[in-house]
């Protein structure tokens, strides 16, 4: 339904100065309003005496009589869904006051997952849903019980499903203990980022991150058929600590039926992280659904999607989405399946990370290779930012000729080759240096495969997340690369190098000869 329809209420709103809070308060009293009233009221001031003899459990309402009189008469109006509707909207507008809402796409896909056979259906933090859940709640003839945490909300939501086969309870997912009760099939988007500090969470979870702990917790609550549906961030599928430990308890503990990566969009303007969606249930894990979704014209639309098995889940030591699907990407099946001699990176070089830089300056003795340095062409080393440092306290970050550099932050996969032979020369820390061993790997040939369409999705394959590059140097220690016959690389690389030398020369003839065509014009121009 459009927000046109709700115009007038918005701009009554606007009139009475209020809150979020406030807003919902005002279908909080028109509701009561209505369910106590016997007779029309035409009057300001007598739906004030009404609303004074109504009991209800909020402030009362301090603001301009006459307002609120068209305030009723507009929102009296509207149906319970179409209420429900408006009240998702006030929220929506709002964003400060529940978080990061679930855009319909997303709650559509969520709620395809319900089976007539699960009677108790917990759905937690429902402010974060619109008018979708109401048209679920009624679809099913099934026990719900809804979480609110924000008390304001919570008493309207009370007051807009009163009638519905809807139960309130404890929102305090993240403790243990929040009920008792067991349910069939659960849908949580929880806290994303912060920790909780309470002294029983250190102790009885996992983690202290609040999406692992509603993880941990909410598990404890299904019941033997039950299926957990959770938003968790994406560093579930690959972090290390508490991810990691969360991880191989889930593994050992429960089955897990579907692993899918969101695409970042999918929660704007609310935030914008890397997500996973897990389908979890009791029992053991045979075979686990790999999916990737993508947004087209708003809409999440499944982009891709693999069957695993539980070993092949083990053997791969982390959920990552990516790396599931370069196991099964021809490209990479026929490298793999290559007869060409291959080599883990750290077998055949010297792999270390770049210098974290404080401070600059613009006379200092070292200079510093960043990201933005490296281009298509090679090193710009003339825009090279400075440092002034002891030279034995930069000494095990010194660059040599024929280091390769991989960018391991930014928006793109890039990589370099150094061939300075003098001078002193280090690589920031969002730089990955690798040292190739002289007597088994070229660095240009590596650059090159690395740049190549198999290497770049053996590079995408480590990346921490789809759209920020995040790559790890352990990853790239543990990177499956060619190590041909040294003196086939070498005429690789000589055969790149001339084409490279007489591209840059083609080029800077163009530049000249396009600078003296403008240079003639505008003597020409009076």
């Amino acid at each position: 339904m459009s927000e046109n329809k709700y115009w007038d209420l918005f701009n009554i709103e606007r009139g009475l100065n209020s809150s979020m809070t406030e807003s919902l308060y005002n279908i909080y009293r028109v509701l009561k309003i209505k369910e106590n009233l016997k007779e029309e009221v035409n009057d300001p001031y007598q739906l004030l005496d009404v609303m004074k003899s109504v009991r209800m459990e909020i402030p009362f309402f301090a603001g301009d009589e006459r307002l609120f009189f068209a305030l009723y008469r507009e929102m009296s109006k509207l149906t319970r869904r179409e209420l429900i509707e408006y009240a998702s909207q006030i929220i929506k507008t709002e964003k400060r006051g529940v978080g990061p809402c679930i855009p319909e796409t997303l709650s559509s896909l969520l709620f395809k997952n319900m089976n007539v056979i699960y009677k108790e259906v917990l759905i937690c933090d429902v402010e974060k849903y619109g008018v979708e859940l109401y048209d679920f709640v009624n679809t099913f003839n099934s026990n719900f019980y809804f979480t609110i945490k924000n008390e304001p909300v919570r008493k309207v939501f009370e007051e807009l499903y009163k009638g519905l086969n809807v139960e309130f309870i404890n929102p305090e997912i993240y403790e243990y203990g929040f009920t008792t009760q067991k349910f069939d099939f659960i849908i949580c988007f929880p806290i994303m980022g912060g920790r909780l500090l309470m002294e029983t969470t250190r102790s009885d979870f996992l983690s202290r991150e609040p999406s692992f702990i509603a993880a941990e917790n909410l598990l404890l609550h299904l019941s033997m058929f039950g299926k957990l549906l959770i938003i968790l961030p994406a560093k579930i599928g690959f972090g290390a600590g508490d991810a990691e430990a969360l991880r191989k308890y889930i593994q050992s503990s429960y089955k897990i039926n579907e692993i899918s990566s969101l695409p970042t969009r999918v929660f704007y303007p609310y935030m914008s992280i890397n997500t996973y969606l897990l389908s979890l249930s009791c029992g053991s894990t045979d075979s686990i659904n790999v999916k990737k979704y993508d947004l087209e014209n708003q809409e999440l639309v499944e982009k891709d999607s693999r069957l695993i098995f539980s070993d092949e889940l083990e053997g791969m030591n982390a959920w990552n989405v990516d790396m599931v699907f370069s196991y099964t990407d021809e490209t990479l099946l026929e490298y793999q399946n290559s007869t060409i001699k291959k080599a883990e990176l750290s077998e055949v070089a010297e792999i270390f990370r770049g210098k974290a830089i404080t401070e600059k300056t613009e006379n200092g003795n070292v200079s510093v290779v960043n990201i933005s340095n490296l281009s298509e062409t090679g090193i710009d080393y003339d825009n090279l930012d400075k440092i002034d440092e002891e030279e034995r306290k930069v000494a095990r970050y010194l660059l040599q000729k024929g280091d390769v550099l991989i960018a391991t932050k930014g928006f793109a996969i890039k990589i370099g080759v150094f061939e300075k032979e003098s001078g002193l020369y280090v690589a920031s820390s969002n730089l990955c240096v690798v040292r190739p061993n002289p007597k088994l790997l070229n660095g240009t040939y590596l650059k090159l495969f690395l740049e190549s369409e198999t290497g770049i999705k053996l590079l995408k394959s480590i990346q921490r997340g789809s759209t920020i590059v995040n790559i790890n140097y352990q990853d790239i220690c543990q990177l499956e690369v060619p190590t041909p016959n040294l003196d086939d690389q070498f005429e690789i690389a000589n055969e790149y190098n001339k084409g490279l030398d007489l591209y840059k020369e083609t080029i800077k003839a163009a530049e000249t000869a396009w600078s003296a065509i403008k240079r003639n014009v505008q003597k020409k121009l009076f």
